[in-house]
């Protein structure tokens, strides 16, 4: 059926493509106006409707969030709680994610992880177990005849890991992977530094597993910071899916209401730099054809309220082919592979400002003038009405794909309490994108990008770059990048 469909198909195509040869393409008089792109009246942008899911706390603290919906027989969740990078020893660096990692490799006592395994591959249903610099999080997807039972296996990872021996050499095999393997990918090497640069290499925004630091993680280290993360009344759960609410509440009470609470204070986060030391940071990378330069500097915090002019920035001066990076350092001078840029807001610290190009290396220190130069000058004059315009659309268009079906929105409510932002800070969000202007772009710009700040971070085969380093004017601060051995 599908060979004679495509036969057919091929036959269609074959006609019209002769007829078109034949008679020429249609006369411009002949087409419909209504079909003319340039017509066409795009509506505003709907306000976002407000989900509002039940919200309930259990009586050890534990925040749950539940929204029924009933078109697919399907149930997943997804549980937030703050962990952060700072609270694991430095010489310890790599402990957050390996603790994680074995707390669903791992299983409990009662269910080891393969069992686990075993289990959720016959009836089609997943857990998950990460954690990151500034929180960890654990899910799960199931049909929803069998959500009580994956729901309780979740409660099994989370609550009482196992963390066996096997396991955790196992996580450490893949991450002596990672190790040794970082300098390969010339892009991550170079958003790596720029965050090291930038926020310090001993921060804890910026350190990096080694050999050394992962090789003393033992049983112990991972007992220890479970009992640091994971308690019930810093847990945020958030549960979607085909279920009935007080069937679900009775559920989740089942497999987390005996969880004792923590009232241990955690140890303090602390802070970021801040401004930045201008310099130019280089390091050598001799097996690549092509060079990466990045401008970076701090940050700021999402909830700020130049937030959404930044964004939009970023956008306009470095978001796609129709950007300024883009335009200047490619098509019009032809020296880059790629450009772009990234605001630098983050939810719980701030970010990195980023604005960065690949290039050739013998053309590695033009590209990095005109970088440097078109970066300063969006912080000195303001975007042209149709590059706003066009950079705040291209905004609105990502986010109502971040917001598309009611599940998004409500997994972002979880995360947002766990964040500590308010309910309604996509609302807002919306607001200030529909008000940025060129005006209000400029104004974000001078405050957030400081040309005197900025770090000027270098990777390529210096060798071959068109004119020396250290003609920019700055100090040159070279960084070795060689993976230390892992210890004997």
């Amino acid at each position: 059926m599908n060979a004679t469909l495509n036969r057919i198909a091929r036959a269609a195509l074959t006609g019209i493509f002769a007829t078109v040869l034949w008679f020429g393409p249609a006369p411009a008089a002949d087409l419909d106006k209504k079909f003319d792109p340039s017509n066409l009246t795009v509506p505003a942008l709907h306000p976002f409707a407000k989900v509002t899911p039940e919200r309930i706390v259990l009586q050890n603290g534990l925040v749950l969030f539940l929204l029924e919906d009933h078109t697919l027989p399907v149930v997943q969740g997804t549980a937030y709680v703050r962990a952060s990078g700072a609270w694991v020893p430095a010489d310890r660096v790599g402990l957050g994610s390996l603790t994680a990692n074995v707390m669903r490799s791992g299983g409990s006592a009662d269910k080891p992880g393969d069992w686990i395994d075993d289990r959720l591959a016959a009836i089609g249903a997943s857990i998950s177990s990460s954690m990151g610099t500034d929180f960890a999080s654990a899910g799960f997807w199931s049909l929803s005849e069998n959500a009580p039972e994956v729901l309780g296996l979740l409660a099994e990872v989370i609550r009482r890991p196992a963390f066996p021996e096997d396991k955790i050499e196992l996580a450490k095999i893949g991450i002596r992977r990672s190790i040794a393997s970082r300098n390969d990918e010339l892009v991550g090497l170079l958003f790596r530094l720029a965050r090291q640069s930038v926020y310090g290499k001993d921060s804890p925004w910026a350190r990096q597993p080694e050999y050394a630091t992962i090789e003393p993680i033992n049983r112990d280290d991972c007992i220890a910071m479970h009992q640091l993360v994971y308690a019930p009344n810093r847990f945020i759960l958030v549960i979607y899916g085909d279920f009935k609410s007080a069937s679900m509440k009775k559920q989740v009470e089942a497999a987390f209401g005996d969880w004792k609470r923590n009232d241990k204070p955690t140890p303090p986060i602390p802070g970021v730099p801040a401004s930045t030391e201008p310099r130019v940071v280089f390091a050598p990378k001799d097996d690549v054809t092509q060079s990466g330069v990045i401008v970076a500097q701090m940050g700021y915090k999402a909830d700020d309220p130049d937030n959404a002019a930044m964004d939009v920035i970023e956008q306009a001066l470095g978001g796609g082919f129709s950007s300024r990076l883009f335009n200047v350092i490619r098509t019009q001078r032809g020296l880059a592979y790629a450009a772009g840029a990234t605001a630098g807001g983050g939810y719980f610290r701030p970010g990195v400002f980023m604005a960065y190009t690949l290039t050739r290396n013998d053309s590695a220190m033009v590209s990095t003038d005109l970088l440097r130069s078109e970066v300063a000058r969006a912080a000195r004059e303001p975007f042209q009405p149709e590059e706003a315009k066009l950079a705040r659309e291209a905004v609105e268009n990502a986010l109502v794909f971040q917001v598309s079906d009611r599940a998004s929105v409500l997994f972002r409510a979880g995360f947002f309490e766990m964040a500590g932002y308010p309910q309604d800070f996509l609302q807002r969000y919306q607001k200030d994108l529909a008000a940025v202007t060129p005006e209000t772009m400029l104004a974000a710009a001078k405050a957030k990008i400081h040309p005197e700040q900025f770090v000027t971070v270098i990777v390529g085969k210096e060798k071959e770059f068109d004119r020396p380093l250290d003609s920019m004017g700055q100090t040159v601060e070279r960084v070795d990048i060689t993976i230390p051995p892992p210890p004997k």
